[in-house]
């Protein structure tokens, strides 16, 4: 089966110095504070947080906090995605609650800059950020939980090689209304049928 993902990273380079991971049109690079400003606006838009499941807004010194804190966690891996002709800052990619006993781990994207979605950076990212987990982190199974709501980030994770596990029907609570969520996922034994 063509999962998609054929073609769209061609070479995959873990630059270790940097930290960097390089794709043919995006780099997964730390997130960094040059990062800060453009995802602040991100979460607090009120599309990505209808997208999100985010019911309130996030606090300067929240935000802030947050980012002090990720240099301490060892369950979770955050990259900033930028475009590689111009360095654009286009979204994020993580992966969030790393078990090194099951060797799992979820993938989550935050993708809010408009003039560059729907041109495949976020397939490229995530397709980029499993290859990283499965060759450098050693992990088995990626998996994402996706709002039904949300087409466009579901086609992304597809298209990065990710397979729709299940429907996890009204699962979330957003407001008054119950969301359907897809459950997508990626095995370490599914990249080498690409």
């Amino acid at each position: 089966m063509d999962t998609g993902v054929r073609g769209l990273v061609p070479r995959v380079a873990v630059l270790a110095k940097h930290r960097r991971v390089m794709g043919a049109r995006v780099r997964l690079v730390p997130l960094g504070e040059n990062h800060l400003d453009a995802t602040f606006r991100w979460v607090n838009d009120p599309e990505m947080m209808r997208l999100l499941g985010r019911t309130a807004p996030v606090e300067p010194d929240e935000h802030q906090r947050w980012f002090l804190r990720l240099a301490t966690r060892t369950d979770c891996r955050y990259f900033a995605v930028e475009t590689i002709d111009s360095g654009r800052h286009v979204g994020n990619v993580w992966l969030w609650d790393l078990n090194a006993a099951d060797r799992k781990s979820e993938v989550r994207v935050l993708f809010g800059d408009e003039p560059s979605r729907d041109r495949g950076y976020g397939s490229e990212a995530i397709a980029l950020l499993a290859t990283l987990a499965f060759t450098t982190l050693n992990l088995h199974r990626l998996y994402a939980y996706v709002f039904a709501r949300n087409p466009r980030a579901k086609r992304a994770f597809e298209k990065a090689g990710f397979t729709v596990e299940g429907l996890l029907r009204q699962e979330r609570r957003f407001g008054t209304e119950f969301i359907d969520v897809y459950l997508l996922a990626r095995l370490a034994s599914e990249v080498n049928r690409e």
